[in-house]
């Protein structure tokens, strides 16, 4: 662990030195149609485009103040919208666009695929994370090749570096997130999904430090697994099934207990493999949201009173900085 740790992240790690924690319990569900609302406060992005498998696949960009890249290289992340959303609503919603270009990363929104996906719209996108969801799953889109081209091309022509990738994610962009942890542990230097699951049935191929969060009250996925109130129909995995792999991989074990914050309880699993620590934050006044917004048509049950998890996040990202 970096001595620069933050207070939340060093109040995690004294507290599983002294209680002897050494892993995870829980795990998170995911929801799927929970769309990110609009907001005004979207931070300015270039629209931008790579070619895949797939064709011309798109994403939008914002530099952090002062950007030159010969001062690099540039911390990364990358954050996945809902199911039913887009990029510039999920950089609108959550404030992590902004804490982004606060800690001096540079921020990617990539855009889903859809049957009215792509300019000029935008508009009904989904992510294929495995076992969802919607036209990207059942088209077999390769978001998996989509996030690999946009880390080669973003390492040559914004000064990113390649041993500080990071992705996040709401609802679909948190099994998208789960997917890539599982998958690319060579890419991803750290992950964050928010109201996700696992989607996929192989095990992770290689320790990844996680970060998972969710709210109790989601009913779009039970915690304990199932088909939830949603639209999709999935039999989303339960949390515990979503996260016990990670806890292994990253050589883990089961936590005595939960540190308590407002609002939420958090499991730690320090993991000595690569240094990836699994954490899960239980926001226990949330539903399908992203702890620290307002309440909206689609997160009627946002854990408003919970600690909020953007700048979280990023103290877990800034705590791991890769090889």
């Amino acid at each position: 662990m970096q001595q620069h740790r933050r207070p939340f992240i060093g109040r995690l790690a004294r507290a599983a030195a002294l209680s002897g924690l050494a892993a995870l319990t829980l795990v998170v569900a995911l929801p799927l149609v929970a769309r990110a609302r609009a907001t005004a406060d979207a931070p300015p992005m270039t629209l931008e485009w790579v070619l895949t498998p797939d064709g011309l696949r798109w994403y939008r960009q914002a530099l952090p103040p002062g950007y030159d890249p010969e001062a690099g290289p540039y911390p990364v992340v990358f954050l996945f919208h809902g199911g039913g959303g887009n990029a510039l609503q999920a950089a609108g919603a959550y404030g992590v666009i902004d804490e982004a270009l606060a800690r001096g990363y540079v921020a990617i929104a990539p855009e889903g695929s859809g049957a009215l996906g792509g300019p000029p719209l935008f508009s009904l996108e989904t992510w294929n994370a495995g076992n969802c969801c919607s036209y990207a799953q059942e088209q077999g889109i390769d978001d998996v090749a989509f996030f690999e081209a946009m880390v080669v091309k973003l390492v040559g022509s914004a000064a990113v570096d390649p041993e500080r990738v990071y992705v996040t994610g709401m609802s679909n962009g948190a099994m998208m997130s789960y997917r890539l942890a599982a998958e690319r542990p060579d890419l991803v230097t750290a992950a964050a999904p928010v109201a996700g699951v696992l989607g996929i049935d192989t095990p992770p191929v290689g320790p990844v430090p996680l970060f998972a969060i969710h709210g109790l009250l989601d009913e779009n996925v039970p915690f304990w697994g199932g088909v939830g109130i949603g639209v999709s129909q999935t039999d989303y995995a339960s949390q515990l099934d979503s996260l016990l792999p990670f806890v292994a991989v990253n050589g883990g074990a089961l936590p005595a207990g939960p540190i308590e914050l407002d609002q939420a309880l958090v499991f730690v699993a320090p993991g000595p493999a690569r240094g990836a620590d699994t954490i899960y934050y239980l926001a226990l006044d949330g539903g399908h949201s992203w702890p620290g917004t307002a309440p909206g048509p689609a997160s009627p049950l946002a854990s408003v009173h919970a600690t909020p998890a953007t700048p979280l996040i990023f103290d877990f990202f800034d705590l791991h900085r890769g090889q």
